[in-house]
């Protein structure tokens, strides 16, 4: 099933994303509301797309707010892939509540070409782990994506 709404919870208010320029946590709330956001976070980069999604978005204030994001690590972006990652994604998006839900996360996981990616997705997962441990979506998961569930659990893909 595709998003039809995005889950943005009010205590973001609360921690470092008030330390962002105006414009970075603008261009942040239009990355984590996108249609194309996948169930892991992540969308292709092509930044030209985003450009019309406001009046008064330009190249270099989108490249400027994007420069922000990535810099505070609210994005990971992968240039030679050309996906991004809304890093806490996975963990504030209750996209583990649901078996079902977390079949669709490892599916979305798989889909991931950049390493780099992968392995904040898996960091993120980690610390969801330790936090919830008892999210029925690990169940789903670990069907869909063994190696998405094995990284979440700490252990490393291949060792386990």
């Amino acid at each position: 099933m595709a998003r039809d709404h995005a889950r943005i919870k009010i205590d973001i208010w609360d921690g470092d994303f008030t330390e962002l320029r105006a414009a970075e946590q603008h261009v942040y709330l239009l990355l984590a509301s996108n249609r194309g956001l996948s169930r892991c976070g992540v969308l292709d980069y092509i930044p030209a797309r985003f450009l019309g999604l406001a009046a008064d978005l330009s190249a270099p204030r989108f490249r400027s707010a994007i420069g922000g994001l990535r810099a505070k690590r609210f994005v990971v972006i992968d240039d030679d892939t050309q996906e991004l990652l809304v890093r806490s994604y996975v963990r504030h998006d209750g996209v583990l509540d649901r078996v079902n839900m977390g079949k669709a996360t490892g599916a979305a996981f798989e889909a991931v070409v950049s390493d780099e990616i992968r392995h904040a997705i898996g960091d993120e997962l980690a610390r969801l782990m330790k936090e919830r441990p008892d999210l029925p979506g690990w169940e789903g998961l670990a069907i869909e994506s063994p190696m998405a569930h094995a990284m979440a659990c700490g252990m490393e893909w291949g060792k386990a």
